[in-house]
C-alpha cells in the first residue's frame, strides 16, 4: 500500500510540474500567443507550424485546441486553419514529451533551486514566470525519478504481475485503460511519460507500451471535447475534429502494429526513448497525412457538430444582461452581488474589443464588428445602472453605499473604454485600411508591445475589482506609471526619427500618434479601479491603530 501511495504521489507531482510549466508559459506569453496564432494561420503548412510551436511551449495540445476553437467560434479563424493548427499541436506536444524524457534527472533539484531563486528574488513578472517554468521542469524530472523507484518496487508484487500479464495479453484492455486514465488526469503528456517510465523499468514490454500509447493518444482528446462542447457550432467542429484526428491516429498505429506482426518495437530505440519516439513519429506521420487530405476531410467534420449555423459577426447576437434578477432588488446585498457579476460581464465584452483591436488595423470587417460591440456595452451599462439605482435603500445601509459607488465608477470606466475603442481606435483602423496606410516594422513592434501590456493591465484591473487586494491595486498603479513613461518614450522616439523632415506618410504618423494617445487614455480608465481600494485599505489600517 505504501508503494502505491508513493506512486500516486509521484504521479501527482508529475501533473503539478506539467501544470506549472503550462501556467508559466501561458502567463509569460499572455495574449501574444493568441494573436500569434491568429496571424500565422493563413495557410495549412503555416498553421501546422504555429500549432506545433504553441503546443511545444505550452506543453499542452488541449490548450491550443481550445484556443483555436474559441477563435473559430468567434469567426477570427477559418475551420481549415484551426484544424491544421490542431494537427501541428499534436506533434508539438509529443515533442515536448521527448525532451522531458531525456535522462537528465540529475538536473531536477538544481532546476527547482534555480527556479525558486528567479521567482523569489525577481521583481519582473517575466522573470517570475520564467522561475515558475524552471521549477515545473525540475518537478517533472524529479517525479519521473520517483515513479521509476516506485515501479521498480511494484514489479515484485503478485498483483502487479497479474495486471501486467492481463495487459500484455489483451491489447484492447491496454488501450481502454490508458484512454480512461488520460481522460481522468487531463494530460496526454503525463500519460506518455508514465508509459515511458514503465517501459524503462521493464514493468511492461515495449509492445504493450505501444498499445497503451494509442489509448493515451485517444483519451487525450476527451478533455478538449468536454471543455469545448459549450462553444457554438463552429467551435465544436474543432474539438470534434481533434477527436477524429486522434481516432485516425489510433487506427494508423493499430495498422502499423498489425502489419509488423508485433515486431514494430524492433525498429525503435530501447527503453523509454522508444515510447516517446513512437509517439512523436505517429503524430508527425498522422499530422502530415491528414494535412494533405484536409480539404477532403473538411466536409465530413463540418457535418459532425449539431446545431444551426451561426452568423459571421464577432458578436453572434446582442449581449443582454445575465445577472440582474429583478426580484433581488429588495435584498440589497444579493442585488449588489448581482450587479458586480454584471460588471464583469461588461468587462468581458470590453476585453473582446480591446484584445482584437490591433488586428482590426488590417481588417475592415473586424473593425466594424468591434464597433458594433460598443452598442452592447452601452445597453449593458444602462441596464446595470438602472438596476443598481433601483436597489431598495430602505435600510440605508452605509456599508453598501461605497460599494455601490465603486461599482458604478468601474462600469462607467468600462463604458468609456468601449467608446474610445469604437469612436477613436476603430476610426483610426478604418482610416488606415481605407487609405492603404502601412506601419513600418518598428511602429508595428511598438504598438504590439504596448497593446500586449495594455491587455495585461486589463486583466490586472479585473483582478483588483474582484479581489479588493491592496497589493494588486498598488501593482496596477505601478503599471500605470510605467505605461505612461513608455507611451511618452514611444511618442518622442517616433517624432525624433522624423528629424525635422517631412514624413513619407504623414497620415501614418498621425494614426500612430493618435493610437498612442488612445492607449494611454484606456490605461487611465483601467487603473482608476485601484484608487478606492487603496483609500479604503489605508483607512482600515488607520482605524485599527
Amino acid at each position: 500500500m505504501g508503494v502505491l501511495i508513493q506512486l500516486a504521489g509521484a504521479i501527482a507531482l508529475l501533473l503539478w510540474g506539467i501544470r506549472m510549466v503550462q501556467t508559466g508559459f501561458s502567463r509569460l506569453l499572455g495574449s501574444r500567443m493568441e494573436r500569434l496564432l491568429r496571424k500565422t494561420t493563413r495557410n495549412r503548412p503555416l498553421a501546422f507550424t504555429s500549432g506545433f510551436s504553441a503546443a511545444f511551449l505550452l506543453q499542452s495540445s488541449t490548450a491550443v485546441v481550445l484556443m483555436v476553437g474559441g477563435f473559430t467560434a468567434s469567426n477570427m479563424m477559418t475551420l481549415t486553419a484551426a484544424l491544421a493548427t490542431v494537427l501541428g499541436a499534436e506533434f508539438g506536444a509529443s515533442l515536448a514529451a521527448f525532451l522531458l524524457n531525456l535522462d537528465v534527472q540529475a538536473l531536477a533539484l538544481p532546476l527547482v533551486l534555480l527556479g525558486f531563486v528567479f521567482f523569489k528574488n525577481s521583481t519582473s513578472r517575466a522573470w517570475k514566470h520564467t522561475g515558475r517554468i524552471t521549477i515545473g521542469v525540475g518537478l517533472v524530472l524529479l517525479s519521473l525519478d520517483l515513479i521509476g523507484q516506485s515501479t521498480s518496487m511494484l514489479s515484485h508484487s503478485d498483483i502487479t504481475t497479474l495486471i501486467i500479464n492481463r495487459v500484455e495479453s489483451d491489447s484492447a484492455l491496454a488501450i481502454t485503460m490508458l484512454a480512461i486514465l488520460t481522460w481522468l488526469i487531463h494530460s496526454t503528456l503525463a500519460s506518455v511519460l508514465l508509459i515511458a517510465q514503465f517501459v524503462s523499468d521493464d514493468a511492461i514490454s515495449m509492445n504493450a507500451g505501444l498499445f497503451m500509447l494509442l489509448g493515451a493518444n485517444l483519451g487525450g482528446a476527451m478533455p478538449a471535447l468536454v471543455a469545448g462542447w459549450s462553444l457554438n457550432r463552429k467551435g465544436r467542429q474543432v474539438v470534434i475534429g481533434n477527436l477524429i484526428f486522434r481516432g485516425i491516429a489510433m487506427v494508423l498505429g493499430l495498422l502499423m502494429l498489425t502489419l509488423t506482426a508485433g515486431h514494430l518495437s524492433d525498429f525503435l530505440p530501447g527503453g523509454s526513448v522508444g515510447i516517446v519516439v513512437a509517439h512523436s513519429l505517429l503524430n508527425l506521420i498522422n499530422g502530415l497525412l491528414l494535412l494533405l487530405f484536409l480539404p477532403w476531410l473538411l466536409p465530413l467534420i463540418s457535418r459532425t457538430a449539431p446545431g444551426e449555423e451561426e452568423g459571421t459577426d464577432l458578436s453572434q447576437e446582442d449581449e443582454m444582461p445575465i445577472y440582474l434578477a429583478i426580484d433581488d432588488i429588495h435584498n440589497p446585498r444579493r442585488a449588489i452581488a448581482n450587479v458586480r457579476n454584471e460588471a464583469m460581464h461588461i468587462a468581458d465584452v470590453v476585453f473582446r474589443m480591446l484584445n482584437n483591436s490591433m488586428d482590426a488595423f488590417d481588417d475592415k470587417d473586424l473593425a466594424r464588428q468591434i464597433s458594433e460591440l460598443d452598442d452592447d456595452i452601452d445597453r449593458l451599462h444602462r441596464e446595470a445602472l438602472n438596476y443598481i439605482l433601483s436597489i431598495d435603500k430602505s435600510d440605508h445601509s452605509h456599508s453598501t453605499q461605497p460599494l455601490r459607488r465603486e461599482i458604478i465608477i468601474y462600469m462607467t470606466n468600462l463604458e468609456h473604454i468601449g467608446d474610445i475603442i469604437d469612436a477613436s481606435l476603430m476610426h483610426q483602423a478604418r482610416t488606415k485600411v481605407r487609405n492603404n496606410v502601412a506601419f513600418n516594422a518598428e511602429e508595428k513592434a511598438v504598438l504590439n508591445r504596448l497593446h500586449d501590456e495594455l491587455v495585461d493591465a486589463f486583466r490586472l484591473s479585473q483582478a483588483v475589482f474582484t479581489s479588493d487586494s491592496l497589493t494588486l491595486a498598488q501593482d496596477l498603479l505601478a503599471v500605470k506609471r510605467n505605461y505612461r513613461t513608455e507611451i511618452m518614450a514611444a511618442r518622442h522616439a517616433h517624432l525624433d526619427q522624423l528629424g525635422g523632415h517631412h514624413s513619407e506618410n504623414l497620415l501614418s504618423t498621425q494614426i500612430f500618434i493618435d493610437v498612442l494617445r488612445d492607449m494611454q487614455r484606456i490605461c487611465s480608465h483601467l487603473t482608476a479601479v485601484a484608487y478606492p481600494v487603496i483609500k479604503r485599505k489605508k483607512a482600515e489600517v488607520a482605524s485599527t491603530e
